[in-house]
């Protein structure tokens, strides 16, 4: 009798506690918050749909279907990705921060979202919050809504905004699941699919964001590498004219490699070619037999792509020019003020060394730089380019024959730093800037930066930064270091753009005020400037030598003898080309 009595008074509770939970009730289920383990404060609804199973290398939709029942699974959802243990060269740097041990469940089916909720937005007569969503990085490869431990959780971001704004973080297809283009993809398919989901879940956060206290006109879009150049194009959309569904946005070293040749047999089909042959459909083109073929099948020539495609190690998949949302290598819609102009306010950073976990092997010679290059720029139409670049780059003279670091240049302006100056000159009365150069300029590589955003205390800092590639004793100095100086002010100043589109609209101490870039000379002025308290000031205001106007203005120009975009641009591109013969190249 006494267990019985037991028995049902658990039975009570555990009713009383699930009816006290929030509930998010879309058409097509029922989600229920509950508290995040590593913070009571903030509900979490983990692993929402927001949208159905897509078919494959199709668009996607939201569902269809009713359902009034709650959605139950704590699996860690991601769309298939690559394994990146097994590639000489990795896209998107040798040393991805996270941990390929992290348990994932990898599917077709991957639409889904988790949301983090302070717990006082479900008080009675609470204010609309601001939200912020989260795309994330890896090369258009790998990466999901959940990494490793912090990242890419919303308890740092809450917690430093005082729990008044909400986080989202969603997944989008990656690898050729997501970023097959080319001419056929666009007659039978949908090229840049990843970019459709990243849209459809914006579309969420406007549809469905107020039932959980939100408020959607309050949206920042926040991203890294290649989550912060997704959102890049998003600007430039239909050459600008579609509104993204964000106001304010975070971009993060955004990174990518261009991808112009949508042309009958170009470059882009021959990587659906290539894709198609590994996943036994032939190299013709035939999207029925890779739609219909075992989804193994699929995720072993995903993944076997990337080793048999010639490639630079940099992004051989991502964003590519598709006639609709991409008409033109987006260095020419900037040019062009191809842009959306509803932006109120931006934040735009790289990290000092963005290149070196990027940089190819053995590059110890010209003709090795030149084969790199090559692989870029392909076949003779584009010789002119290439010789554009050796003399614009002159690794003999200008970098005392370092080849390497000729290359690193190279790669720095072309693929990260150029685009943070493109996106600045887009908005330039409303942008932030940010170098992030801790703990040393050399030793600030790329995704460092999302330490001291996600971290939550020094344990996972120093754990982050060991799986980022720091030996163990320097993790401990600079894990010490880095939340003792660094990450307190670094996360106010983002939750204050959060909360009010300026990072200064918090009270904190030391309170710099970092002001609006002033891009009125070739270089960058107050930019702030991230660093370790060695002698000086954590954060200062200074120029940014790595993304000058001159730099990037010579890779605008290539670009435009490229591909003119919608203009078109034959002038441009002969007189970019009798330069390069004239060996007047002075950009």
């Amino acid at each position: 009798m006494f267990f019985y009595i037991v028995a049902i008074t658990l039975i009570f509770v555990s009713t009383a506690v699930s009816e006290q939970l929030p509930q998010l009730k879309l058409p097509w289920g029922i989600w229920e918050g509950t508290p995040y383990s590593q913070d009571p404060n903030i509900y979490i609804f983990k692993n929402v749909r927001f949208g159905a199973k897509p078919e494959r290398f199709s668009a996607p939709e939201f569902p269809d279907w009713t359902n009034d029942t709650i959605q139950e699974n704590t699996d860690e959802l991601s769309c298939f990705q690559i394994t990146t243990k097994s590639l000489k060269n990795l896209p998107g740097g040798r040393i991805p921060l996270g941990d390929e041990n992290t348990p994932v469940t990898e599917t077709e089916d991957c639409l889904f979202l988790d949301l983090y909720v302070p717990v006082t937005a479900f008080a009675p007569g609470a204010p609309k919050l601001p939200v912020t969503i989260w795309i994330y990085g890896g090369a258009f490869a790998f990466g999901s809504k959940t990494q490793f431990g912090p990242l890419y959780t919303g308890q740092s971001p809450i917690t430093a905004a005082n729990y008044q704004t909400i986080f989202v973080a969603g997944n989008y297809r990656v690898g050729a699941f997501g970023w097959l283009a080319g001419s056929y993809m666009e007659r039978v398919a949908q090229p840049n699919a990843g970019l459709y989901d990243q849209a459809l879940l914006f579309e969420w956060v406007q549809e469905y964001i107020g039932l959980v206290g939100g408020d959607n006109m309050q949206v920042s879009a926040w991203g890294e590498s290649a989550g912060a150049s997704s959102i890049l194009h998003h600007l430039i959309r239909n050459d600008g004219t579609h509104d993204p569904l964000f106001q304010t946005f975070f971009a993060q070293s955004p990174g990518f490699e261009w991808a112009w040749d949508n042309s009958p047999g170009g470059k882009l089909d021959q990587t659906f070619s290539s894709f198609s042959k590994l996943a036994d459909c032939g190299e013709g083109y035939n999207i029925s037999c890779l739609r219909e073929a075992e989804v193994e099948k699929v995720q072993a020539a995903n993944q076997e792509l990337f080793t048999v495609i010639r490639q630079t190690g940099l992004f051989p998949v991502g964003p590519a020019v598709d006639g609709n949302w991409v008409k033109s290598i987006p260095a020419v819609a900037f040019s062009q003020n191809k842009t959306w102009q509803g932006i109120q306010s931006a934040i735009i950073s790289h990290c000092a060394n963005e290149a070196f976990l990027f940089l190819p092997q053995g590059v110890d010679s010209q003709e090795k730089v030149d084969e790199f290059v090559s692989e870029f720029l392909r076949g003779p139409d584009l010789a002119p380019q290439r010789d554009a670049i050796r003399q614009q780059y002159d690794c003999e003279k200008d970098f005392a024959a370092n080849f390497t670091n000729c290359i690193r240049e190279v790669v720095q302006d072309l693929c990260f730093t150029c685009n943070t100056r493109n996106l600045f000159d887009s908005y330039p009365e409303i942008s932030y800037m940010m170098e992030y150069a801790f703990p040393l300029p050399a030793l600030a590589v790329h995704a460092s930066d999302l330490i001291p955003l996600f971290a939550n205390n020094k344990a996972e800092a120093v754990t982050l930064l060991e799986l980022s590639g720091v030996e163990p004793w320097q993790a401990q100095l600079y894990g010490e270091m880095l939340t003792s100086y660094i990450t307190p002010t670094y996360q106010n100043y983002l939750a204050s753009f959060a909360l009010a589109g300026d990072p200064n609209a918090l009270p904190f101490n030391p309170s710099l005020i970092w002001p609006v870039a002033d891009g009125s000379e070739d270089k960058l002025s107050n930019v702030l400037r991230v660093q370790a308290p060695l002698g000086q000031q954590p954060f200062v205001l200074a120029s940014d030598d790595e993304n000058s106007k001159s730099k990037c203005e010579f890779w605008t120009n290539l670009a435009q003898s490229i591909d003119g975009g919608a203009d078109g641009t034959s002038s441009n591109q002969k007189i970019f080309l009798n330069q390069v013969q004239g060996h007047l190249i002075d950009l």
